[in-house]
């Protein structure tokens, strides 16, 4: 990279930075590209890693791009490496090996780190977190030879390390410190309905308790003791408590912040040369006017492309209707759209396996969760931007989602 060239400058490691650079470069960017990661691996696939890369010694990471894409479209890496500062008003970055790398535009994919407990003993080693592949490694290493495993958190991390775990013939107790299990993100029936199923294959859940204190021996974590006292053995603990957005970087800068980097449609923060995407940005759209951080593979990849072609001068926006997934055992649980502001839900069918979620405002519905039913999550994809979905429709014992796509 000839230092008269202008530069843009991406931090971060995973889809975001992945797609920003590759947006940038398809819509006509040609100035030089350089990702930073603090990482040492090629931006890879992170959902497996609380799933099949847990389960099975024998998994690989699979890249995200090859390097010979990178290479291709001049795209420079430099992994290992973790931006250090930011020098506000020189467009200057300090590199962890010393080297100073200057820009003219930035794209910050910083993501978001594991929020970490704050009790007694919280320090113990055997307490593990997961965000990327190395704390898989160790995590994956050091469950081989327990028998007793706690889990913190029921969120989506929490259940499918669970289930990784539980199908390993461990000893699972996941403690959880609301009423129920993926209470942030899925509505009450469908909470029971992955509860029961945890359960009826082994897992002991522990809702509306909160833990007091871990206790160790020789430095290596034993016990869980919870608000009433009670102990629960522990070989290794695994804390899913939710995440924090790494802000640092952008704050040296003095780009607004807001639980995460406040960003426009266009992925750009309030400075005109520094714009953010996936897990670490903040945005409104239709699907969520009061603004939101979320943390899905599909946000970070949809809202870096629309960063990448704003980059390179293109006109866009991003306005995608937000989805997720999760798995867990043998049940695929996807979610189409959001459900903040509904006014009801309607559950199909009323019991039984394969429970679908509508949820409702103004008739129209804004949000659909459901288990193993793909073709009714990719018809829900299609349809809630197009507010099709009615509650008229689910009274038809002979609903199909599919067929309002006829419509």
């Amino acid at each position: 990279m000839s230092p008269e060239r202008q530069r843009l400058l991406i931090v971060g490691g995973s889809y975001a930075a992945c797609e920003t650079a590759a947006h940038a470069r398809e819509n006509g960017y040609g100035e030089d590209i350089l990702i930073v990661s603090e990482e040492p691996e090629l931006p890879y696939d992170r959902p497996p890693l609380s799933k099949a890369y847990l389960k099975n010694p024998n998994e690989k990471l699979s890249p995200l791009r090859t390097a010979a894409f990178y290479s291709a479209n001049r795209i420079d890496l430099e992994l290992g490496t973790r931006v250090v500062s930011l020098e506000a008003g020189t467009n200057k970055a300090m590199l962890s090996n010393g080297e100073n790398v200057a820009f003219d535009i930035l794209a910050l994919a910083v993501g978001a780190q594991a929020r970490r407990l704050t009790c007694v003993g919280a320090d113990l080693r055997n307490v593990h977190y997961l965000r990327s592949v190395a704390d898989a490694r160790l995590m994956r290493a050091v469950t081989a030879e327990a028998e007793n495993v706690v889990v913190i958190g029921a969120g989506f991390i929490g259940l499918e390390v669970a289930s990784m775990l539980v199908q390993q013939q461990k000893q699972v107790t996941v403690i959880e410190a609301t009423d129920r299990v993926l209470a942030r993100v899925v509505a009450p029936e469908m909470s029971q309905f992955f509860s029961s199923a945890h359960r009826d294959r082994g897992v002991k859940l522990l809702t509306s308790r909160t833990v007091q204190s871990l206790e160790g021996e020789n430095g290596v974590v034993r016990r869980v003791v919870l608000e009433d006292g009670t102990g629960i053995d522990a070989d290794v603990v695994v804390v899913g408590v939710g995440s924090v957005p790494n802000l640092e970087l952008a704050q040296q800068l003095g780009v607004h912040c807001a639980n995460g980097i406040v960003v426009d449609a266009r992925s750009r923060s309030n400075q005109a040369n520094v714009f953010a995407a996936g897990d670490c940005a903040a945005y409104r759209s239709p699907f969520n006017p009061a603004g939101i951080r979320l943390e899905s593979v599909q946000n970070a990849t949809e809202q870096a492309r629309v960063a990448g072609a704003a980059i390179a001068g293109v006109d866009t926006s991003y306005d995608a209707l937000p989805w997720f997934w999760s798995d867990q055992y043998d049940l695929k649980l996807q979610i189409a759209g959001l459900p903040s502001g509904a006014t009801e839900r309607v559950l199909r069918p009323g019991s039984g396996a394969d429970p679908s979620v509508f949820y409702f405002r103004d008739d129209a519905c804004i949000c659909v969760e459901s288990v193993n039913r793909p073709r009714d999550h990719i018809a829900a994809r299609r349809l809630l931007p197009r507010r099709k979905i009615s509650k008229q429709d689910l009274q038809d014992v002979d609903f199909d989602l599919l067929s309002l796509l006829k419509r």
